[in-house]
């Protein structure tokens, strides 16, 4: 283990339903997932965003975008920090997949799970926006990003 969870929580949740034809009940709904990570030297944060957006001409049933935070103390230096996003990837996913089945399930419609993840072999591209680095024991600026993992689905790669 090189991290241990601190808190979580849900930062962001917008949830709409469309209205959908009658006989219409098949929909291929393809989950945008996105992580967001910073790190300082011992402590790391990670934010899970996903959504489900309709695009032009395309029926789904609901559309929502959440937002989950979580920080955690690193206990391992030595991890690297693909190591460390992994970890707290599979920590955190679970809350935000029962946030939204629980979501779902609230605005009386069938059950809406996000797909599993193997986050050991999950494709994914990496942005990096890089800061000039600050002061040791100063504060980042705000607007400065760290790391952005977006997790594509099986189907994309």
């Amino acid at each position: 283990m090189y991290l241990k969870l601190l808190n979580y929580r849900i930062n962001e949740s917008s949830f709409k339903t469309n209205p959908i034809p009658p006989g219409v009940n098949n929909f291929r709904i393809n989950p945008n997932i996105r992580m967001d990570i910073k790190k300082s030297p011992t402590d790391f944060f990670l934010m899970i965003t996903a959504s489900v957006k309709a695009q032009e001409g395309e029926k789904l049933p609901f559309e929502f975008e959440v937002k989950l935070s979580g920080n955690f103390k690193i206990t391992d230096e030595q991890a690297d920090v693909d190591a460390m996003r992994i970890e707290a990837s599979k920590m955190l996913y679970p809350y935000i997949r029962s946030y939204i089945a629980t979501m779902t399930a609230g605005a009386n419609m069938m059950c809406y799970y996000l797909p599993l993840l193997d986050f050991d072999t999950a494709p994914a591209t990496k942005q990096t926006e890089r800061t000039k680095p600050t002061a040791p024991g100063s504060p980042q600026k705000p607007g400065t990003k760290g790391d952005t993992i977006i997790i594509r689905p099986i189907d994309e790669v």
